[in-house]
Parts: C-alpha cells; structure tokens; sequence
C-alpha cells in the first residue's frame, strides 16, 4: 500500500514536471512569433538581395529551426553563415556559395 502511495505521488510529480516544461516552450514559441511580428511591423528586413531559403537551417540535435547569427567573409570572399539554435545554443558555421549571375543556370 506504501509503495503505490509513493508511486502515485512521483507520477504527479512527474506529470506537473511535463506540464511546466510543455508550457514554457509554448510560451517561448509565442513570444519568438511576436518578435518576428515587431520585426516585420517595424520595417526590420535582412538584405534583399539573400535568398529566403538562408533562413530555413534545421538543427540536427533538436529539429529546431535555427537563427542566423552573424555572416562574416572568408579568404576567399565567400560568406561564412553562423546558425546558433535557440533551444540548445548548437552552432553550425556554412559556407554560402553564390552563382555568378554572368554564367548561366
């Protein structure tokens, strides 16, 4: 009888645990869509000229879509592109190749 009072009382804890975790991502992902909301609002675009496919990097640990970071040239004139994921602080760096516009597709 002890043992499945105890067992109940873990289970609780265990359900309020998850309950606390699954609101406060919740929470984070509506204030993330309020962000990006102001941003738009407010007239905050990145460059024109990228393509909108720079923003979609998946993280591999967490499947989280990740943000960009800074983007910074190398020695040879490409950018450099750093993802930091919001969820798990992952970093991945990626070098951006551009067509020239001269050569065709």
């Amino acid at each position: 009888m002890k043992n499945r009072g105890r067992n109940v009382a873990r289970l609780a804890r265990q359900r309020a645990r998850k309950l606390r975790t699954h609101e406060a991502l919740a929470e984070l992902e509506r204030a993330q869509k309020l962000s990006l909301q102001s941003d738009k609002a407010r007239g905050h675009h990145l460059n024109d000229d990228k393509s909108p496919l720079i923003d979609l990097m998946n993280c591999i640990a967490c499947r989280e879509t990740m943000k960009i970071e800074k983007s910074a040239p190398d020695a040879e004139g490409k950018d450099i592109i750093q993802y930091r994921c919001g969820r798990c602080d992952r970093i991945e760096r990626v070098r951006l190749f551009r067509r020239s516009r001269n050569l065709p597709a």
